[in-house]
């Protein structure tokens, strides 16, 4: 019985290896052939970062864990600036002017857009705020995560992609 046991743990433990179980997958969609509209009013694409790498982190002004990572983000931002750009999607029907204010509270130096009716393939439904994705300068999430993310995290996270 004890060798059936194992055989079957060594088997799961192999299937989950061969499907990636845990482990960041390259998710095969365009990730930048959205527009949504920024804190002005105007709609942005997000293709207008095509040839650059994109962090996109949703997140909500009622969120904990996405507040306790903005100066994370912030910092990111301001460190790889030409290097990599980070874009807020506020996820949440707040009015524009409240994100407005929120994001200038907090010193947000990066775009921010409002997420629209459609849902942004591949990265939604996301399961949880704040979620973050790296996508590539061709268009493809290349890592995703859920909850909060640090600027230590997003940096190595950046060098492991950009060196293949």
């Amino acid at each position: 019985m004890h060798n059936f046991r194992k055989a079957i743990s060594t088997v799961g433990i192999v299937a989950s290896i061969c499907i990636g179980l845990g482990m960041p997958r390259v998710l095969l969609a365009d990730a930048l052939e959205y527009s949504l509209q920024d804190l002005q009013g105007n709609a942005q694409s997000l293709s207008q970062y095509q040839d650059q790498w994109v962090i996109v982190n949703f997140w909500a002004t009622w969120c904990g864990p996405c507040i306790r990572e903005l100066p994370e983000l912030v910092s990111f931002a301001d460190r790889h600036l030409g290097s990599a750009q980070v874009v807020g999607i506020a996820f949440e029907k707040t009015p524009i002017d409240e994100i407005r204010s929120f994001v200038a509270r907090f010193g947000v130096n990066y775009p921010v857009l409002i997420i629209g009716e459609e849902p942004l393939v591949p990265m939604e439904p996301l399961k949880g705020l704040p979620s973050t994705f790296l996508v590539s300068p061709e268009g493809l999430v290349v890592h995703s995560h859920v909850g909060p993310v640090t600027e230590d995290e997003l940096t190595e996270w950046l060098a492991h992609y950009v060196s293949g």
